[in-house]
């Protein structure tokens, strides 16, 4: 690639400072670790000349060749203001090499601050050291080869460093996934069980504070619960065959049904009462039948057999103990009672 000016840059600035920074630390004093300061100065220059990668890997080319001599000749000691000034000078070699249209000495001392005359004194040193040879054959040239391959090496570490921070950066921001679908289903559905059996529990609770309990009285001789103390909860069954209300209901029906039943015969068996026959029964007794007679249960009009309490006659053996009571069934329009 020639040298010049570079409207389009085949790298990227800062990385392309940092790794002349560290090479160029690395090869003047390796004791020492590359300073901020000086890492901010070449960015300024590569930002400033926009050399392309070429003309930077020849420029590192000549730096790492004078440091090989000047350490041959004894010099070797070297402070971080000759790292400054010598990586100057391999840049603007290398530009001058490649592309003799390029920079002069005046515009590298105002990218660099360092002075035309401390500029012009070092090139022409420099140039003297290596007889003044600066070819280098780009495509042959094995120490310029070295110089592309380890540019390219370091740049593909510095990538992949870059990558795992930024996935560091990110795995402390995001959640971890759960990949274990079964178990976390499973957790859910325990967890919504334990949850509904709260739920549940707390209901059933609730609902037996809320109602006042319902406690029977003592059974009957029976063997049947004869009343509720209080209303007992709206439970199914609550009526019907089978419930303590039928129950309670049909004895009491039963009760009075028997005694119904004893009081007429007492009446028809042992009272003082006749009832008046017919007209063809009574001519020869006259109005008052013999009391010697048995008794039937013969009646008139709207009487019935439930009347025991009436007679026909009004006279006092007839009405006087056995005065007329009320009746326990109204009167039907059949021909015979019925009894429910």
């Amino acid at each position: 690639m020639p040298g010049g000016v570079c409207a389009v840059l085949d790298y990227e600035v800062e990385m392309m400072a940092e790794y002349v920074s560290e090479m160029a630390t690395r090869i003047v004093m390796p004791r020492s670790t590359v300073s901020s300061a000086f890492r901010k100065f070449v960015s300024q220059i590569l930002t400033s000349t926009r050399l392309p990668k070429t003309t930077i890997l020849l420029g590192m080319n000549y730096l790492a060749k004078r440091i090989n001599m000047m350490h041959a000749a004894g010099q070797n000691n070297h402070t971080e203001g000759e790292i400054w000034r010598m990586l100057t000078m391999a840049l603007l070699l290398g530009s001058k090499f490649l592309d003799d249209n390029t920079f002069q000495n005046k515009s590298w001392s105002e990218v660099s601050g360092i002075s035309v005359r401390d500029l012009n004194a070092m090139e022409y040193e420099w140039l003297a050291a290596i007889n003044w040879v600066l070819y280098v054959n780009l495509d042959k040239s094995q120490d310029y080869r070295a110089w592309l391959d380890n540019w390219n090496e370091w740049l593909e570490t510095k990538k992949r460093q870059q990558e795992q921070a930024s996935r560091e950066r990110l795995a402390a921001l995001v959640t971890p996934i759960e990949t274990d679908l079964a178990g976390l289903w499973h957790q859910r559905q325990v967890a919504e069980f334990e949850r509904y059996e709260r739920e549940r529990l707390s209901s059933i609770k609730n609902n037996q504070a809320s109602q006042p309990p319902a406690y029977r009285t003592e059974q009957s001789a029976w063997g049947y619960n004869v009343a509720w103390s209080q209303p007992a909860p709206p439970t199914p069954p609550d009526s019907g065959y089978g419930t303590p209300e039928y129950v309670n209901s049909a004895t009491s029906v039963n009760n009075h049904y028997s005694e119904w039943f004893n009081r007429a015969i007492d009446c028809n068996g042992t009272a003082s009462r006749q009832y008046q026959q017919p007209g063809a029964y009574n001519g020869f007794h006259g109005n008052h039948a013999s009391r010697n007679r048995p008794n039937f249960p013969y009646f008139n009009g709207n009487q019935n057999i439930w009347d025991h309490g009436v007679v026909d006659c009004n006279c006092l053996t007839c009405v006087g103990p056995h005065s007329a009571q009320q009746p326990y069934f109204a009167s039907h329009a059949y021909g015979q009672p019925v009894v429910g």
